[in-house]
Formats: C-alpha cells, sequence, structure tokens
C-alpha cells in the first residue's frame, strides 16, 4: 500500500502537492508561520514517501559542497536545503494566495534594495534592462517588490498548476507585471524582446537548464564541471543592447530578505568579455557558495552536469568577480 501511494505523490510532483487546494486557502486565512510550519511537515511526508527524489538531491548536493574550500557540515546543509525548499513554496503561496494587500506591505517593509542605481540609469535612457536570476532564495519576490517599487516588470515563468498560473497573472496584471508562460514556445522570445523595446525590466532565469538554448560548440564551467553555454542571454542582449545585470532575493535572519543586484556587463570592455551567461553562472556560483541551502535545483543540476559531479575530484575554487557578494552575504548562511 505505501509502495502505491508513494509512486502517486511522486508522480503529482512536489509543486503540485503543496498547492493542495487546503493550503491555499489557509495562506489566505491563517497566519504565515502556522502555514510555513504546516507545509514544512507536508514536505517531509512527501519526501518520506519519495525517497528517490530525496537520495538524488541528498547525492548530488553533497558531491558538489565537498569540494567547496570553505568546509561545511554536510549534514546541516542537507537539512537547511530540504528546509529551503520548503520556504521556497511557502513564498510561492504567500505571494499568490495571501491578502494580497498584507503581502504588499510585507514586501516593502521586510526586503532591503541593494544596487538599485543600476536599473534606474538604462531605464532613465530607454535601453531596458535585462534582469537574470535563478532558483534561489525568495525569487517569488522579485517582480512584485519591483513593481511596488514602481518599476515595469515582465518575467518569464513557468507554472506548475492552471490555478496558480490563473492567481499570479491576475494579481500580476493589477500591479503592471506580465508573465510570460515559458511553455508558449517560440512567442515567449518575441514576447521577451518587445518588453525589452518598450523600456521594462525584462527577469530571465539563467538555471532553468531544461530550457537552455546552448551553443553547438561553445561550454563553460559550472561547479566545477563542464556544461554547455545557453545562448539566450547572448542573444536578448545582441538585439536591443540592454544592460544585463544580476539580482538575487536573498533570506536573512529575522524574516528579513535583501534584493543584491550586480552588473554582469562593461559597456566599456564589451569586445572583450565572455558570453553573459558565463557570467551569470560565475556569479550564480559564488552565490551557492555562500549559501548552498539556499539554491533549489540541486534536483535537476545533473540536466547539464550529468555524472560529472561525481565523477569530478579536484577542489571547487570559487573566483569572486564581485567583490561585493563576499562583503556583504555573511548572512546569507542564516534561514
Amino acid at each position: 500500500m505505501k509502495r502505491a501511494q508513494g509512486r502517486c505523490v511522486g508522480r503529482v510532483g512536489l509543486s503540485r502537492f503543496l498547492q493542495w487546494r487546503f493550503n491555499t486557502i489557509a495562506m489566505r486565512w491563517l497566519p504565515r508561520t502556522l502555514v510555513r510550519a504546516h507545509l514544512g511537515l507536508l514536505g517531509r511526508i512527501y519526501f518520506l514517501f519519495c525517497r528517490e527524489e530525496k537520495e538524488e538531491i541528498k547525492r548530488n548536493l553533497s558531491a558538489v559542497i565537498r569540494r567547496f574550500p570553505k568546509k561545511q557540515p554536510v549534514d546541516l546543509v542537507i537539512r537547511r536545503t530540504f528546509r529551503g525548499i520548503y520556504a521556497h513554496y511557502h513564498e510561492k503561496l504567500l505571494i499568490a494566495f495571501a491578502h494580497f494587500g498584507k503581502v504588499c506591505r510585507f514586501l516593502l517593509e521586510q526586503v532591503e534594495f541593494e544596487g538599485q542605481h543600476l536599473i534606474d540609469e538604462p531605464l532613465s535612457h530607454g535601453t531596458g534592462v535585462i534582469l537574470v536570476t535563478g532558483h534561489l532564495g525568495a525569487i517569488e519576490f522579485l517582480p512584485l517588490f519591483l513593481a511596488l517599487k514602481g518599476y515595469p516588470v515582465t518575467m518569464i515563468v513557468r507554472f506548475k498548476t492552471p490555478r496558480l498560473k490563473q492567481a499570479l497573472v491576475r494579481r500580476g496584471s493589477s500591479v503592471g507585471i506580465t508573465l510570460l508562460d515559458a511553455n508558449a514556445g517560440e512567442q515567449v522570445i518575441f514576447s521577451a524582446l518587445r518588453a525589452l523595446k518598450s523600456n521594462q525590466i525584462l527577469i530571465t532565469e539563467c538555471d532553468e537548464f531544461k530550457a537552455w538554448r546552448p551553443y553547438r560548440n561553445r561550454s563553460t564551467q559550472f561547479l566545477g564541471c563542464s556544461c554547455p553555454l545557453d545562448r539566450t542571454l547572448d542573444l536578448f542582449h545582441r538585439r536591443y543592447h540592454s544592460p544585463v545585470i544580476m539580482g538575487f532575493v536573498c533570506r536573512q535572519k529575522r524574516n528579513r530578505y535583501a534584493l543584491r543586484l550586480h552588473s554582469l556587463i562593461d559597456e566599456a570592455q564589451n569586445a572583450r568579455i565572455p558570453a553573459i551567461s558565463h557570467r551569470a553562472l560565475r556569479v550564480l556560483e559564488q552565490y551557492i557558495y555562500m549559501a548552498p541551502h539556499q539554491w533549489y535545483q540541486w534536483k535537476q543540476v545533473r540536466t547539464v552536469l550529468g555524472n560529472a559531479i561525481f565523477e569530478e575530484t579536484r577542489p571547487i575554487h570559487v573566483v569572486e568577480e564581485d567583490t561585493s557578494v563576499s562583503l556583504a552575504d555573511s548572512a546569507m548562511h542564516a534561514y
């Protein structure tokens, strides 16, 4: 009986499992802390039945963090990583289903903004901005927080359920956010380019591995392993020469968050810099090194790295191209 239940839960997937209708209703009417604890309990129940999925996450995570030069207790990082996964789905339901006015006040009060000038300057010149992010920290807060700050935002996203899509699209449109369904095919590219042409912030993720459009004969390094080089960011940049920045909403102590922005290109040296996707992976790598428990693509990482993460034994030396990451992120270890 348990095996049959396990297969059923596994087919549903963690995202759909936690978007059970009762949870979406509870998010609107119950305290955030209570719902968060409830989702954490359901997450543990899910992985109790889906042990293979849990073990895969643990194996991939362990293989990488053991090679970081700054050693951390592996068991502790694994426990915090699963708590970070549950926190991600709590944040997703919070944005989509909690009382919208309370959500807006929460973001404006709890999220600090670092590097805002990197957005303001290009928008003042009408060039639009490509904002690259990843599956790290409170990514769900990013588009709404920027919209509440008065910025026009378009984001490429993937929806796991029709109900979630309907809720997010409805709420986003009320504050000027356009959400592009990544499953819509080539039309997404044209819609994204139109957003840049109309001087908006275009948000896209650099670690949506299954959606990569790799170069045929170019590769890069990620987490100490060779991997394909995605060309999507270069495509966007070449079309309108919009500045490319990278941003993460990092979780901090006491229910606080920080949106941190970093420039990925230097127009004065544009001819000499590597592909933008290469730079994006370098910055993401720094953040993963600082807070591996805040990244939740550990299950999918072998999509691009394969078994090389187990075969590679050399230590991973993270080259800090942007020193503000290391100087500002001591609090990133907190959950």
